[in-house]
């Protein structure tokens, strides 16, 4: 019976070691597929960057608003103001209302 806990204690102890330890990666390399926008943020980008990215508007050096929707991190962040100015009260942009479709677009992935 001693032999069996004195077993069962080191079989614990390693299982608790190995579960702790961490995997160092010296050169840790990006996955391509978490660095990859899906489709829904990509119809959204293409949708904003030809209605809202524009000169004069969501662009350096202007950035209207403060705001510049020249990186995908941008546009992620803004994406419920774009969705509710866009979209909900249709004020953006200036030059006109979007499409159905294009509010579609923004609608399901914001």
């Amino acid at each position: 019976m001693k032999k069996l806990t004195y077993l069962l204690s080191i079989v614990t102890i390693m299982g608790i070691a190995f579960a702790c330890s961490k995997s160092e990666d010296s050169n840790p390399t990006p996955d391509p597929i978490e660095n990859t926008a899906g489709p829904k943020f990509l119809a959204v980008k293409s949708v904003v960057s030809s209605s809202c990215a524009l000169s004069g508007c969501h662009v350096s050096p202007s950035n209207s608003g403060g705001i510049n929707f020249e990186s995908n991190a941008s546009i992620v962040s803004n994406g419920s103001q774009i969705k509710n100015i866009a979209v909900d009260l249709g004020t953006m942009p200036p030059t006109g209302q979007l499409s159905a479709a294009n509010k579609a677009i923004i609608r399901v992935c914001c």
